[in-house]
């Protein structure tokens, strides 16, 4: 063999292991559910596929077959991280047995709600493996609020993690142990304070997280599965090996023209304020249109609001439908609740929308509204809280639809989409739907022209208070309000039939 050649090949080979040394082996994930309560099988399926698609993993979820089997533990044999999310299993001998090496040994582990209780003949697993203290729950029913434990924002398992909220009830667990760092705490409005929802410790050497977030309402939420996915890694001393995130598609633009049939207000005379209706027709191009759709969300904090919008939202969800099958540009912005779509390709296509300065806003008076609404507008004495979690599921979401809650962004969205007309649907009229920063005021002082869905939207009114009518025609006294001084509206059924 000539010396050149051999020179070659014993260069072929050092690059070759030099490469493998580079590329980390993928984290081996064993993740063992048995919280039939919670539907954990369904849970960890999502958690398994978000982790395959965006990480350098390896998962094996190991699903119980009842109270008392879990088959194909011996898998926590050499994985390099195990996750538990079980409750009150049976489990005996040579199984629990199994287990219980795995969490004595110090190997590195990530706990889920309901496993403080995950093993019936094992429940000191809390306070000697986790540090937990549970003690129970608070009630079902108010959404829970999370924030940041002091010193926690730096942690790693909270890299890119965005407070959330949960619509699955407060576990009690302090006091928990001393060693125990914890990183989010949670509250409700029946919650009396505080309560330690997220925490790390060590056990016997090896690195500990437990999370008492994790319905599967949690694990639809983007920023917990990567809160879930950092524990991981962390938890195996492991550099978190993300993928990079795929730039999102733009739809082609459509062809044709959308017909509406508007209904305004003209002052006539001017100034004498005698406003009359008027109905005019009118054509805007598809490709320069958006339908947004303004806080139509899971849960309100008053019940009266939640029960109507549920039902605008199965309304809603066909008309939007059939717009976005000819081309219209949709957007969705439950406020409050980006930390749910964090990272989809929805929200990412906003977001990177180049930024452009608005002009300078037009010059519009901001007339007081027809409707007293200082007192909230609930016609109950519900608890003013943030009960969102996310927007209606009842409201599909398209492939190249926008997620955004931020008027600038939306803003530089349209701009690199030649987009000028807006078509706003959605709660709550007198407040949200005029004063968000993506809605009728601010985008009609930008020069965008808005149009309203008159009848999918609501107002915020007790007939209780001035001027003393029913709620449907407070809501109409809004409508006209804005027909006067904002923007035409029109009617769902005129915007279908108007389709090209």
């Amino acid at each position: 063999m000539r010396e050149s050649t051999r020179f070659l090949i014993v260069l072929s080979l050092c690059w070759c292991l030099l490469s493998a040394d580079a590329e980390d082996p993928p984290l081996k994930v064993c993740m063992v559910s048995g919280s039939f309560e919670y539907d954990s099988d369904t849970s960890l399926t999502m958690l398994e596929e978000y982790l395959e698609n965006g990480y350098n993993v390896d998962v094996t979820l190991l699903k119980a077959a009842g109270w008392t089997d879990i088959p194909g533990l011996g898998a926590l044999d050499d994985c390099d991280v195990a996750l538990f999310f079980t409750r009150r299993l049976k489990v005996r001998g040579e199984q629990l047995e199994r287990v219980e090496k795995y969490w004595n040994s110090g190997r590195p582990l990530v706990a889920v709600r309901t496993a403080s209780h995950g093993f019936q003949f094992h429940l000191q697993f809390d306070k000697e493996v986790l540090g937990g203290n549970y003690q129970g729950h608070f009630g079902d029913g108010p959404t829970m609020k999370t924030s940041l434990y002091r010193g926690a924002k730096e942690h790693p398992i909270m890299d890119g993690v965005m407070l959330m909220r949960s619509r699955y009830s407060l576990y009690k667990n302090k006091p928990i142990a001393d060693d125990a760092q914890v990183l989010l705490r949670g509250a409700t409005p029946e919650s009396g304070g505080w309560q330690p929802i997220a925490w790390t410790r060590l056990h016997n050497g090896g690195r500990v997280f437990y999370t008492s977030l994790g319905g599967v309402g949690d694990f639809e939420n983007n920023s917990f599965k990567r809160m879930m996915a950092n524990a991981l890694f962390w938890a195996a001393e492991r550099e978190i090996a993300r993928k990079p995130l795929a730039d999102p598609h733009r739809r082609t633009k459509p062809k044709g023209a959308l017909k509406l049939k508007l209904r305004t207000r003209i002052e006539e005379p001017e100034g004498g304020d005698n406003w009359v209706e008027r109905t005019i027709e009118k054509e805007i191009p598809v490709a320069g249109t958006a339908i947004l759709i303004c806080d139509m969300w899971d849960k309100h904090w008053c019940t009266f609001a939640s029960e109507r919008c549920e039902e605008i939202a199965k309304r809603m969800n066909g008309v939007v439908k059939a717009a976005r099958e000819k081309g219209v540009q949709i957007i969705h912005a439950p406020s409050d609740t980006m930390d749910f779509y964090m990272d989809s390709p929805q929200r990412l296509r906003m977001r990177l929308a180049p930024a452009v300065d608005p002009p300078a806003p037009l010059d519009i008076p901001d007339h007081p509204l027809p409707i007293d609404d200082s007192d909230g507008g609930c016609p109950d004495d519900d608890v003013q809280y943030s009960a969102w979690t996310r927007q209606s599921p009842h409201i599909e979401l398209g492939e190249f639809d926008g997620i955004s809650d931020d008027g600038r962004e939306v803003y530089n969205f349209f701009q690199q989409e030649g987009i000028k007309n807006l078509i706003i649907m959605g709660v709550h009229t007198n407040m949200c739907v005029l004063g968000r920063s993506f809605a009728i005021k601010q985008m009609t002082r930008w020069g965008v022209q808005c149009y309203l869905v008159r009848d999918l939207t609501d107002t915020m009114y007790d007939p209780a208070d001035p001027p003393c009518v029913g709620h449907d025609e407070g809501t109409e006294l809004v409508v006209q309000h804005i027909e006067k001084y904002w923007c035409p509206s029109l009617l769902s059924e005129d915007l279908v039939n108007g389709l090209p």
